[in-house]
């Protein structure tokens, strides 16, 4: 810092009293700054209101300590200097405007400045007690620091602002490379388990079911002659019988269920990319990213609605295009399924052979629901279950 002065044009580089003084204020402040910052534990013990007192520190003082140079040289019938003061200022402001216009809006940090380049006129006219021509010099001083340290702090503050915005896009971005990446490994897991389960049903369950067969046609060619064979025989056909239904109940429970591994968003995506895969119709999605906290019976209704739904467009509505859209919040949910197909009467849904749209209606009260269903001969159909939070039974 005393190098630093040392090289600042104007007064604080002469060998006057006045101006040695304000070098050594100045050589103390910083250094005291300096101190302050260095000390261990001291921003973990102050938490928010460590800066404060250095930012006023070093914006104040190099202004009192100027304006009390101006003091001394005006009752030493001295001229002042204000544009090289101006510019010594305005260099030791520096450190105090990046601080506070990387922590504050602009409008603040430049009425901050504001205020403080009005303080030299201010100070002058108090220490004189009238208008003198030195006021005017410090006025336009004023203006110029005001200027040049509102430019610089704009600039600052629209750096951080730009640092900032990318900041929290490529935080957004690795957010959903995280989603995407427990997404893709549920999948492959999800994936593993319904090919074991697979390989499980085409091995041991055939297995057990043949050799069950076997024993029931063996025991009809030794039924009189040995007794106690076909006792035996009958024993190890119910074993057989017991392992394959136990070899089941854990094939059912290895498949994977699309909800259990994707979540609900997941699971509709998934379940709009078969159906489209399995026809030529186009279906487009608009799922909310994150599954809210609903219940598990609730998710499970709304993708059987959503699954029937779209079985009902590919066996039925002769459509070209669909679109399935999911929103909602904790407290309320609301599903659409939107088909260009022929359509229908809505009134003569309930009658026979229109089970698929008889079913959902009672899923949905199951759930505490509401579906509603807008269809028209030769307009598509709309078809929209709604849920909120306070319906009795809804979870």
């Amino acid at each position: 810092m005393f190098l630093m002065l040392q090289i600042i044009p104007g007064p604080l580089g002469n060998s006057d009293p006045v101006s040695r003084k304000s070098m050594t204020l100045f050589s103390i402040t910083y250094g005291t700054i300096f101190i302050y910052l260095i000390i261990p534990g001291l921003k973990r013990l102050m938490h928010k209101y460590y800066l404060p007192p250095v930012l006023i520190a070093a914006s104040i003082i190099p202004i009192a300590i100027i304006n009390a140079k101006y003091k001394a040289l005006l009752e030493a019938g001295s001229s002042i200097n204000t544009l090289d003061d101006t510019m010594t200022v305005t260099i030791l402001l520096l450190f105090p405007l990046i601080t506070t216009a990387w922590q504050y809006s602009f409008p603040i940090v430049f009425l901050f400045f504001v205020v403080l380049g009005f303080m030299d006129p201010l100070i002058i006219i108090l220490a004189n007690e009238s208008f003198t021509p030195e006021i005017y010099g410090a006025f336009n001083a004023s203006l110029i620091r005001i200027l040049a340290l509102g430019a610089v702090g704009f600039m600052i503050t629209m750096l951080r602002d730009q640092q900032r915005i990318e900041r929290a896009a490529l935080e957004e971005a690795n957010r959903k490379l995280e989603e995407y990446a427990l997404a893709s490994e549920r999948l492959a897991a999800s994936r593993e388990r319904n090919r074991i389960a697979r390989e499980l049903h085409d091995t041991l369950a055939h297995t057990l079911s043949g050799l069950a067969i076997q024993l029931e046609a063996a025991k009809t060619i030794v039924h009189g002659d040995n007794p106690k064979l076909v006792e035996m025989m009958d024993k190890a056909r119910i074993t057989i019988r017991e392992g394959l239904s136990e070899t089941r109940r854990a094939l059912k429970a290895l498949r994977a269920s699309p909800l259990d591994d994707l979540g609900l968003s997941l699971a509709l995506q998934r379940l709009a990319e078969d159906v489209a895969s399995r026809d030529t119709i186009v279906v487009t999605t608009e799922l909310i990213e994150e599954n809210p906290d609903w219940s598990k019976n609730l998710e499970e209704g709304v993708y059987r609605i959503a699954q029937e739904s779209l079985e009902n467009i590919i066996r039925h509505a002769a459509a070209s295009k669909a679109q399935l859209k999911l929103e909602g919040n904790r407290n309320s949910l609301k599903l659409t399924i939107i088909d260009n197909g022929r359509g229908f009467e809505t009134e003569t849904y309930h009658e026979e052979g229109r089970y698929g749209l008889r079913g959902m209606k009672e899923r949905s009260m199951g759930l505490g629901g509401d579906l509603s269903i807008s269809s028209r001969t030769g307009n598509g159909t709309t078809i929209t279950f709604t849920w909120e939070a306070h319906h009795a039974g809804s979870d």
